[in-house]
């Protein structure tokens, strides 16, 4: 998919001192009847009923719309001594009118004279966290065991290791040979263990090729139904704290029974967790329940994206599957537009959703799109056939293009080789546009009605919408949009005039011209301090402004423009476009104060903080650090987060000093500080040899296994018993 083409060539043309330069570059209906008079809202208009502006009737304590004098600064939006106040502007008002506010990015914005920004009040930070509310109980179903008889010892051995290998109902069995060399002939036996209740001894017999004399079965570990012993694990649940949801898992091929219980508050999570994991349940023969916080972290992106970067995301969760559980589920939004995807990263380890996080993370960063080391931009991509052509040029490979209007970026989504096409096929597109435009530099010491006589000239020829007057530069320059040989035809009209320095008012041909765009007027607009503006070139003025010509001021007098004059200048369209861009300015250029929210395609903005709070976008629901800009990291500092972004490279240069090593259980991270090498892990309750980091039932089994393979249960030196 290509653009539009556009055809002609960047070039520099300089003339004499007294001569324009070319240098390369990059119908309104009339609003006057559906705006408000702002004379009558103050108490009278000298035209009456001849006033083309409408006459509302209003209250009487809306009348007033003067903004008191401001006090710089900690309530104020302007800096103090160059600082802006981390409490954010409060500039205060009196009896200002809804007509200078406006709901953008999620906040209150009040706007004064120019459209300036004075006022922004933020949603309040929600204090959405890491979801540690939910407590994942788990408990084995219940079993029994057989021991199966064998004639000899080979095929003892053989039915061990086949059982061993084998899955029998959906369960992994344990195997434990014997054999009694007191009996003639000798006795073998294999006891098996973890097995489902409703094994049969032909389902044994089967699994290990019938070579079994006899089979017999004990007890099951306990009797109580599951329901049953849900409820009494609710009832010891309950106690402290308030259950808000109860979820029980519905799978009947796992060897064990979840429940997830939510509570109120995490203080009551914690605590059930802290007194009752482990606890031995009488309905359960004994047995104990295993608790854990069950960690939620949620991400909101768009749709087409989360379309982009799928098998990314598929990658991550592989990577996690030898570790402790840990999801990633996708949640399509309920509306029917169904614009944006909720991803949920869950986990019983608060650690692991923090890595997993850190993951989801970069691949949400995407790829900046780069010719070179240069961004790659064109103010195409801003207009709605630009949009069209990302658009499409990201179904054609598979790629999700992110266009940051805000910051002038293109990010790129989607696996590395579709990637780079897309990035080749902008890098082109870009060059290709770097084209038709022409700006004529007009010399600042010729006269400016002699400029404005060969500009009226230019345009009775190339037309309005070809050459362009842009007064708001400094110095002043015209932009011809067309070929070279128009930009060469225009520059040496006014290369001409300027030669005979014709001044069109010697000659009795005085024009009232538009401040904007030197020409005849067709509709007069007359500011307050009384320069005349074509009300069509003053909107054009307003709605082309760049960070530079806000507030909006008069290009005669440099007066700022009252905000009652944009009202009733420009329709409410125009109005709130050029609020929209005084905004967006505002944010751009304070972001030690506000900051947009980081999910793609979301405006929200929030206040930002020395203190690391978490702030929930009301809009996307995503968890955001209000000091650092990045998305919530429970549990990490600022500068841990950013150093597990790069890799956790800190930590891990940190454990190889300090001598730790994670559990090859959970994961978790253990300092061994003295002692045998025996480690018993306190998250999950594994017990480790340290010196080849294998992990066991039992102390016994690792004991057994540090003499049998390492001959000690102690590093060289400090002997053995």
């Amino acid at each position: 998919m290509r653009p539009p083409k556009i055809v002609s060539t960047y070039r520099t043309t300089n003339t004499s001192a007294t001569g324009p330069t070319i240098t390369p570059t990059s119908s309104f209906p009339d609003p006057l009847a559906e705006i408000s008079c702002r004379f009558f809202k103050i108490g009278g208009c000298k035209n009456d009923d001849k006033c083309r502006f409408r006459h509302d009737a209003i209250a009487e304590e809306e009348k007033a719309h003067e903004f008191i004098p401001r006090q710089v600064g900690k309530d104020s939006c302007e800096p103090k001594s160059g600082q802006h106040s981390q409490d954010g502007p409060k500039a205060e008002l009196t009896k200002a009118t809804e007509s200078n506010a406006r709901d953008l990015g999620g906040a209150l914005v009040r706007f004064g004279p120019g459209g300036n920004v004075i006022s922004i009040e933020p949603a309040a930070a929600s204090t959405g966290r890491l979801q540690m509310c939910n407590v994942s109980c788990s408990w084995y179903q219940p079993s029994k065991i057989a021991t199966l008889e064998f004639t000899s010892s080979q095929s003892m051995e053989e039915a061990a290791q086949k059982l061993g290998q084998t899955k029998v109902l959906n369960r992994t069995l344990t195997c434990k040979t014997a054999v009694n060399k007191k009996a003639k002939p000798w006795q073998c036996y294999v006891k098996v263990g973890n097995l489902d209740v409703s094994t049969t001894s032909k389902t044994l017999k089967d699994a290990c090729d019938r070579q079994a004399r006899a089979v017999t079965f004990g007890e099951s570990s306990y009797s109580s139904s599951s329901e049953a012993i849900a409820q009494a694990i609710q009832r010891l649940l309950s106690s402290k704290g308030n259950i808000e949801s109860w979820t029980m898992s519905s799978s009947t091929k796992s060897a064990q029974i979840k429940v997830t219980a939510t509570f109120s508050t995490m203080e009551q999570a914690a605590k059930a967790i802290t007194e009752f994991n482990g606890y031995k349940l009488p309905q359960l023969g004994g047995s104990k329940i295993l608790l854990s916080h069950l960690v939620k972290a949620k991400f909101s992106i768009l749709s087409s994206m989360y379309s982009a970067i799928s098998s990314e995301l598929v990658n991550v969760q592989r990577s996690f599957r030898s570790n402790n559980y840990l999801e990633i589920k996708s949640y399509p939004s309920a509306d029917k537009t169904h614009r944006f995807t909720a991803l949920h990263i869950i986990s019983d380890s608060a650690q692991e959703v923090g890595k997993a996080k850190a993951s989801v993370e970069k691949i949400l960063n995407g790829h900046t799109a780069r010719g070179g080391k240069d961004l790659i931009w064109h103010d195409f991509f801003l207009k709605p056939e630009g949009m069209a052509y990302l658009n499409d040029l990201g179904k054609q490979h598979n790629v999700f293009i992110y266009r940051n209007a805000r910051k002038c970026i293109l990010s790129l989504y989607g696996n590395e080789e579709d990637r780079a096409i897309v990035e080749s096929a902008l890098s082109k597109t870009v060059d290709d546009l770097a084209v038709s435009s022409f700006n004529i530099v007009l010399n600042s010491k010729v006269p400016e009605a002699v400029h404005q006589a060969g500009y009226r000239k230019i345009i009775e020829r190339l037309g309005k919408a070809a050459a362009r007057i842009n007064v708001m530069t400094s110095p002043k320059t015209i932009t011809i949009h067309g070929s070279s040989d128009d930009a060469d035809w225009a520059q040496a009209v006014l290369l001409e005039d300027s030669a005979q320095a014709t001044d069109t008012r010697s000659h009795g041909q005085e024009h009232f011209a538009c401040v904007v765009c030197w020409c005849d007027i067709t509709e007069v607009y007359k500011t307050p301090c009384g320069h005349v503006y074509d009300r069509e070139c003053f909107a054009n003025q307003c709605l082309s402004a760049g960070d530079e010509n806000i507030p909006i001021k008069c290009l005669s007098c440099q007066a700022v423009i009252s905000f009652g004059e944009l009202e009733s200048a420009l329709t409410r369209d125009q109005l709130d476009k050029l609020l929209e861009r005084s905004f967006t300015r505002y944010i751009r250029t304070h972001p030690g104060s506000y900051q947009y929210c980081p999910t793609a395609d979301c405006d929200q903005v929030y206040e930002v903080s020395d203190d690391a709070e978490i702030y929930t976008c009301s809009t996307c629901l995503t968890s955001i650090c209000t000091k650092c800009g990045a998305i919530a990291h429970e549990g990490l500092t600022c500068d841990q987060h950013k150093s597990a972004q790069l890799g956790d490279v800190a930590f891990e240069e940190w454990k190889k000093k300090n001598g730790a090593n994670d559990c090859p259980k959970c994961g978790s991270t253990i300092q061994k500080s003295e002692g045998c090498n025996h480690i018993e892990c306190k998250a999950c309750g594994a017990h480790i040899c340290w010196v080849c980091k294998k992990s066991f039932g039992t102390g016994s089994e690792t004991y057994g296994h540090m003499r049998a393979e390492h001959g000690s249960f102690y590093d060289p030196g400090y002997g053995d018993y």
